[in-house]
């Protein structure tokens, strides 16, 4: 790759990740939840240019970075009233006399055991909770979603690489120029016509990779109903869990 990085410690905005790439010629900045905040700069910008950059956005930042906080903030918290729902299980969370967190019952009604002394309110608890819960749905996604793209693949006559599945906190699916998909483990908490929907929006970008009329065109043939589901899916979060 045509880039460097390293990472700067800032009083007022945090941590920020510094990327110098070759072929460029200007600054941008990037800010996502749950992410530094990004600065990519030339090859060969200094780093008085960097600093000045950093100064000069820094208002701009920090207002960006309350937005991000606010949407950081919805985040489940996981308790004993949680009930938590994938394609095809649902858990709950139960206090009992056990000596350490796990998981309990078979598909499609799981419990998860939590010692009676272990606090729940601590990001430690919340953490090994979501890790319980990503290792269901990557379980799922690689069940389900394989057989679902090559049927829906066959169906309309397209063809794709490679298919992996990921954790993302920001997309549900993507397509490389090679036609390799990625698809996030998080579609397993989606109804099924949303989940046919990414991937045939994904499978779309193996013949068209931007979203112009081409591609617009050719979502919408397949799937009619795209523009409605495309409403829908703003009603769901990567991030929640």
């Amino acid at each position: 790759m045509n880039e460097n990085y390293y990472y700067l410690e800032d009083s007022d905005i945090g941590k920020i990740k510094v990327i110098k790439k070759k072929g460029i010629k200007n600054f941008n900045i990037r800010l996502k939840p749950f992410e530094p905040v990004t600065l990519t700069a030339p090859n060969r910008a200094s780093k008085h240019q960097i600093n000045d950059v950093i100064l000069r956005k820094k208002g701009w930042i920090i207002e960006k970075q309350k937005i991000n906080s606010t949407i950081e903030n919805t985040r489940t918290t996981f308790d004993q009233n949680s009930i938590i729902k994938t394609y095809s299980s649902t858990f709950k969370i139960k206090k009992t006399t056990v000596n350490r967190i796990q998981l309990h019952g078979s598909k499609p009604d799981y419990t998860i055991l939590v010692p009676l002394e272990l606090p729940m309110n601590t990001p430690e608890f919340q953490e090994n909770i979501r890790e319980i819960i990503h290792f269901v749905l990557r379980s799922e996604a690689k069940y389900y979603l394989p057989k679902r793209v090559e049927d829906l693949a066959k169906k309309y006559d397209f063809r794709y690489g490679k298919l992996t599945f990921r954790n993302n906190k920001s997309r549900w699916g993507s397509c490389s120029n090679r036609g390799n998909i990625s698809l996030n483990i998080h579609l397993m908490r989606l109804p099924e016509h949303c989940i046919d929907y990414i991937i045939i929006h994904e499978l779309c970008h193996t013949k068209h990779p931007n979203h112009g009329p081409g591609f617009k065109n050719l979502l919408y043939t397949i799937m009619p109903e795209a523009p409605k589901i495309e409403k829908e899916m703003r009603n769901y979060r990567t991030q929640i869990y």
